[in-house]
């Protein structure tokens, strides 16, 4: 059932948004409001988006998993009760519409054939390989962005691959491995660098490679036109570009609760384990480790 699928996969999406958003308001108050809405809302969210597999294809879920990234925004404002600023709304316009575009381009609908477990293991065993072929790469990479681009490209991975084996409904100990595993390097992206550096790349990964299966493995996507690749390909590019806008400003809230009382590097250290690796909270711990180190101050963390 299609309308299930969008249903469940918005609930995730909304969910998301809501740990976002309160999280952003309530950690500088009470730390451990935050980690209790996290520890509640981050397995709420992940249940949803596997009942929205279930009831639909991949390529119509996880593009609008995404949008949890989106909502985030005016339910932060409205908890606020202030305005986004003007980049904040133009990025949330862009990838709410490269979104809706690259689903209407994709036209993902069920597969009227089985998955092959052969071609299955193959695909996921390739895309797996270099995940750590990027992570190993990663670790001798000196630039802290470039290193937290490499290890979000791999989380970004690594969280398709869980995405497409809960869609298949297979090799479940690949499953569990792919998530465990793309929780822990998405937490050293942050780490390595700030938001901006790892969470668009995470994504338009995730999304890219999830469109890719659902063409090329599990058939769900028809056979495509010229047309439509074209769409998806500026589709994603715009993705890309309002997730780094967004990123960007998720990294200057973080900067204020830096400058006020650091409470939110507290609550998202304890609260790290979103499954969906969706939430761009997360990210506020690698701005807020430069604080108390010694020989950096804020104008480096700044910069």
């Amino acid at each position: 059932m299609i309308w299930l699928a969008v249903a469940f996969a918005l609930a995730s999406a909304l969910t998301t948004a809501v740990s976002t958003s309160t999280q952003h308001l309530a950690a500088t108050r009470a730390p451990l409001v935050a980690l209790l809405l996290a520890a509640v809302l981050g397995p709420v969210g992940f249940t949803f988006h596997v009942l929205a597999l279930d009831h639909g294809p991949i390529g119509l879920v996880q593009p609008i998993a995404i949008l949890g990234i989106v909502l985030a925004v005016p339910l932060r404002a409205a908890l606020a009760r202030a305005r986004p600023a003007r980049t904040e709304v133009a990025a949330v316009g862009v990838t709410g519409l490269a979104i809706a575009a690259l689903l209407l381009a994709t036209d993902a609908r069920e597969s009227a054939t089985p998955v092959d477990t052969g071609q299955l293991v193959v695909a996921v065993g390739a895309c797996a390989a270099v995940a750590a072929l990027l992570i190993a790469v990663a670790s001798g990479v000196p630039q802290p962005a470039g290193r937290a681009f490499l290890l979000g490209s791999a989380s970004g991975i690594l969280f398709a691959l869980m995405s497409v084996l809960v869609e298949a409904d297979r090799l479940y100990v690949a499953l569990a491995a792919c998530g465990v595993g793309g929780v822990v390097v998405n937490q050293l992206a942050y780490r390595a660098a700030r938001l901006s550096a790892s969470m668009p790349v995470l994504n338009v990964v995730n999304c890219l490679l999830t469109l890719a299966f659902a063409h090329l493995v599990l058939g769900e996507v028809p056979h495509r036109t010229p047309a439509s690749t074209a769409v998806s390909v500026l589709a994603l590019a715009a993705m890309g570009w309002g997730l780094w806008r967004l990123a960007s400003a998720d990294v200057a809230v973080a900067d204020d609760d830096v400058l006020g009382r650091g409470h939110l590097g507290q609550a998202h250290r304890a609260a790290g384990v979103q499954l969906l690796g969706a939430d761009p909270d997360l990210g506020a711990e690698a701005e807020l480790a430069a604080v108390g180190e010694p020989g950096r101050g804020v104008d480096q963390h700044r910069g």
